[in-house]
């Protein structure tokens, strides 16, 4: 039997006692569960708990101040168990119970903790308390009844779900509820089947269509299909719809959510702040370790909408993960939906491995079948059959657009008792099926006129109505606060009762009581007009329904639609606490932004919302809270957008001269840290103009010393040296020391680049300068700004180590660096200074040994091996991935002279992916020479010689000249 143990403090009893009831669950599936309370009375309690720590196979830490001032057990249980964890793999699972700083304790903050969002279990509603434990319950279940490795013979074949076998896990929560009648489709159904019967032949399939063609509605049905025969061989199933985010094409959605959640039911250990695209890659991997079948509906939120970029991911995590399991060659299936083909599977779009389906509307035969199964008829008459001339026609008219034919059904049954000879009363004379909305928005219309006119039913109409201002569905919450008192003139009159009696006139409209509403949502559920769920209170419906409402009540009911929104902001950010605990805990305070922007309250919103509570300030050590430690940058962006009246080219009207130049500067910070450097550059720079025109000296040069650094990772190295140069001017003005200095590295390091190697040196030396005089006790360049200076000290070192000229020059340039570096180091580690300042000088010092052993003729070193180690793993601490090429490449060169080749391909690889979704022209040159230069690639020889033609990278010309003439010289 396998056993869990429980770390705890005894003032944590109550926690324990719970974590145990979700655990004991489990009994019965051969897993014990052990805690110092089945000690019985008289035994020696010190061995027992030594002796159930020796035969643990996970244990869990409820994590409080109690269990961290706890002597006993940080003394004898947590050195135990991280003894075990470290040499025999036993996973050690921290359970944070209360509030405390767990994230400063050196040997906890390293685990990944539960929940991932760091949030703590007291504050938690019940409902989230016990899903959280369950999933708990469930990852252990995962890790411990998990087949030992070759059991199953055949990853194609299912393996069973009882016994020693894990039981098969799935989750479909999180797609749309309820469907409309589904017929037809037997073509695509069967494409299905036989995608997911090729094992892994076929990784990927797109279903592309426009909206409201059934897309959900195929995947659900196939589904449903899969389940029935025991899931066929899988054993991980999950399914995530993305049109809860809303699908207009100026919104920027974010998958953070997503990947939060995805990352805490694969069990994948990862910190909350990783880049988007590790995580990716991260869940990846995870997935392709078991049977899996994954479900993205929905995903042109995340895409970009029409021009230069369509249908590109503007999700680099999604991005990650759809390469690696196109990639992987494992048995599995990805089922991907979206009104856009992906761009960026389009390189194995016509190979085996991603089968693309342009799903198109349902044939002629279908649609008429779908209008008949939804009552259509001629009126009065016998029923008709399913393939009368008229349905077909109808059918036809609409081009077959599954959603335009099921409201049509209904709505002729509503209005005409099911006769079909009456859908021309609906106006198609403007309806285009090939535009978004298209015959789906005229009958949409036409319900809206009849709820007003000859139906009588203001109550439908206007309860229909309210779903125009959600993109997701809307929570009971939500809606009692547009219900609310007092009437919301032209959007909710239908929802209350006129006044009655004696002096009615002074009298205020009342609510339509509860069983009415119930009513009025069941009625138009039968509709198809919206789903209600019974359970959670919650409504929904089809995004292109509320995509209708949305625009026809801003359009025409302009000053209900910024009432409702307003109220929706005020019961959103009053339904959290001031600073709610991590990225689940902050949704309520993204979607108040979302509505408050809507409102027109642009200021408060950025004010009070997104920089106070979000943000939780900008300080430098508890600032930026969602990005720093949740890395949630594209839950920021797209907040973010909120502001703009065009994303990143104009901002809304009503925002402060000071508030737009942040904004714009913190939508260029979030974009580049997404990796989409190229977006970045727009509200970079408009942001620094606007700063010029304030004459905010300081913050100006702080913009275009960013700016300038931004265009030299794209390659722009001409531009780069323009914008720092502004920079040096802009902080010259300011007075301010720091930044006199620090811009001064940034021009330099920009010129070095050029390969104006004279100018450089001249810029970093009168910068040292600088430094030396305004902090005596640091005479030398340090962290960022030393590291570049390192670079150019070593140029001369680095051109010999690869074969170049100037060996003994080298030599010597390699040891004063050294000195330099360790001096650096050591300033680092006792000012306790940022971990990508001792990453950099890890760096450099590794350089240094490598470039010295090599110019001796050694084979590389422990120096050179121990101090990349170190930089390599600070520089991903660090979440800096502009920086971290720069450590692949050097880690490459050293196992390419330790003869590990394959570690060699995987750094450049890597370093490739890294570049090529960052844009990053200067390190993408370099990895193209170093290929060149490590393994006589003359094709990649080629393709550094364009790039750094291309970006003016002077600095490199030396070594690719002495590559061409040693590559030529092999042939």
């Amino acid at each position: 039997m396998r056993q869990i143990f429980i770390s705890y403090s005894h003032q944590d009893e109550a926690w324990k006692n719970r974590v145990v009831k979700q655990l004991r669950v489990l009994s019965r599936a051969g897993l014990d569960v052990w805690d110092d309370r089945r000690i019985a009375a008289g035994d020696d309690w010190h061995p027992e708990i030594q002796q159930a720590i020796e035969r643990c196979d996970v244990a869990v830490l409820l994590i409080s101040a109690d269990f961290l001032t706890s002597s006993f057990i940080l003394d004898q249980e947590v050195p135990q168990l991280l003894q075990r964890r470290q040499k025999q793999g036993i996973r050690v699972i921290p359970l944070i119970v209360r509030p405390c700083e767990w994230r400063r304790i050196d040997w906890l903050k390293t685990i990944q903790a539960r929940p991932t969002d760091g949030k703590e279990l007291l504050g938690m509603t019940e409902y989230e308390l016990e899903s959280v434990l369950s999933k708990l319950a469930g990852e252990i279940a995962d890790l411990l009844l998990a087949p030992p490795p070759g059991t199953v013979s055949s990853p194609e074949v299912e393996a069973p779900s009882t016994g020693q076998n894990a039981p098969i896990r799935t989750d479909l929560t999180h797609l749309p509820a309820g469907a409309a009648h589904f017929l037809g489709r037997d073509n695509e159904l069967a494409a299905l089947d036989a995608a997911w019967a090729s094992a892994g032949n076929t990784a990927l399939v797109e279903l592309i269509a426009p909206g409201g063609t059934g897309k959900t509605a195929l995947v659900k049905r196939w589904l449903e299909h899969v389940k029935t025969d025991n899931w066929r061989g899988a054993r991980r199933v999950f399914a995530w719809s993305f049109y809860s985010q809303g699908s207009g094409d100026e919104r920027n959605a974010s998958e953070d959510v997503f990947l939060a959640e995805a990352i805490q039911w694969f069990c994948v250990s990862v910190a909350a702040s990783l880049n988007p695209a590790d995580k990716g890659r991260a869940l990846a991997e995870a997935i392709v370790a078991h049977r899996c079948l994954l479900v993205l509906d929905g995903l042109e939120p995340l895409q970009h909408p029409p021009g230069p970029l369509a249908g590109e991911l503007r999700a680099p995590g999604l991005k990650a993960l759809l390469t690696h399991l196109a990639t992987a060659g494992r048995p599995g299936l990805a089922l991907l939906t979206s009104r856009e083909a992906l761009k960026d599977l389009d390189e194995w779009a016509n190979s085996p491995t991603v089968q693309r389906i342009d799903l198109g509307n349902l044939s002629d035969s279908d649609g008429a079948a779908l209008l008949h199964a939804e009552g259509a008829n001629k009126a009065g008459s016998a029923p008709i059959a399913a393939d009368d001339a008229e349905l077909l026609h109808a059918s036809r008219q609409v081009k077959g657009h599954a959603l335009t034919l099921s409201l049509l059904g209904k709505y002729l049954g509503l209005a005409f008792t099911g006769d079909i000879r009456q859908r021309d009363q609906i106006d198609w004379a403007e309806a285009n099926a090939e535009t978004k909305g298209g015959h789906a928005f005229r009958v949409i219309a036409a319900y809206e006129r009849w709820f007003a006119g000859e139906g009588k039913a203001p109550e439908l109409l206007a309860a229909l109505r309210l779903l125009g201002f959600f993109d997701r569905p809307a929570t009971p919450e939500n809606l009692a606060a547009l219900r609310a008192v007092p009437v919301i003139k032209g959007l909710t009159d239908g929802l209350f009762l006129p006044p009655e009696g004696w002096f009615k006139c002074l009298k205020r409209p009342r609510p339509i009581p509860p069983a009415r509403w119930n009513a009025t949502l069941k009625r138009l559920q039968d509709l198809r007009l919206l789903e209600h769920d019974a359970d959670t209170g919650r409504l929904d419906a089809h995004p292109l329904l509320r995509e209708y409402f949305a625009a026809t009540l801003s359009k025409n009911q302009p000053k209900a639609w910024q009432e409702g929104h307003r109220r929706l902001y005020r019961q959103l950010k009053d339904s959290v606490p001031y600073h709610p605990e991590g990225l689940a805990g902050l949704q309520p305070l993204y979607q108040a932004v979302v509505h408050g922007c809507r409102a027109g309250l642009y200021q408060e919103t950025c004010a009070e919302v997104y920089h106070e509570r979000i943000l939780r300030g900008t300080g430098e050590s508890d600032g930026f809270y969602s990005a720093k430690k949740l890395g949630a940058f594209g839950a920021d962006l797209g907040a973010l957008a909120c502001f703009f009246a065009a994303p990143w080219q104009r901002l809304a009207p009503g925002l402060s001269v000071g508030g737009q130049a942040w904004l714009l500067n913190q939508a260029a910070f979030s974009l580049r840290a997404l990796g989409r450097l190229a977006e970045a550059l727009e509200p970079m720079r408009a942001g620094a103009e606007m700063l010029v025109a304030q004459a905010d000296w300081k913050n100006a040069a702080i913009g275009y010393n960013n700016l300038s650094q931004l265009q030299l990772s794209l390659g722009h190295i001409v531009p780069a040296v323009a914008d720092a140069e502004r920079s040096v001017d802009y902080a010259d003005r300011s007075g301010d020391a720091f930044l006199r200095m620090a811009f001064r590295t940034t021009l330099a390091d920009a010129r070095h680049q050029q390969g104006e190697r004279e100018a450089a040196r001249r810029g970093f030396a009168e910068a040292e300068t600088m430094q030396a005089e305004d902090q005596p006790e640091y005479p030398l360049l340090y962290s960022v700004q030393g590291f570049e200076y390192g670079e150019l000290l070593l140029a001369e070192a680095e051109r010999a180590a690869w074969g170049g000229p100037a060996a003994a020059e080298g030599r010597e340039g390699c040891a004063q660096v050294a000195q330099r570096a360790a001096q650096a180091l050591a300033w680092a580690k006792d000012g306790k200074l940022s971990l990508l300042t001792i990453a950099l000088d890890h760096l450099t010092l590794a350089r240094c040994a490598l470039y010295a052993d090599l110019l001796h003729g050694r084979t590389p070193g422990e120096d050179a091996q121990q101090h990349t180690k170190a930089a390599i793993a600070g520089l991903r601490q660090a979440g800096t991935q502009h920086h971290l090429p720069r450590g692949l490449l050097t880690r490459a060169w050293l196992r390419h002279g330790l003869n590990n080749t394959d570690g060699a391909q995987a750094d450049l690889a890597e370093a490739q992916r890294i570049a090529e979704r960052g844009g990053m022209k200067l390190h993408l040159a370099d990895i193209a020479l170093t290929r060149a230069r490590l393994f006589e690639d003359k094709a990649a020889l080629a393709k550094a010689r364009a790039l750094i033609e291309e970006c003016g990278y002077g600095r490199r010309l030396p070594e690719l000249e002495d590559a061409e003439q040693r590559l030529g010289r092999a042939r």
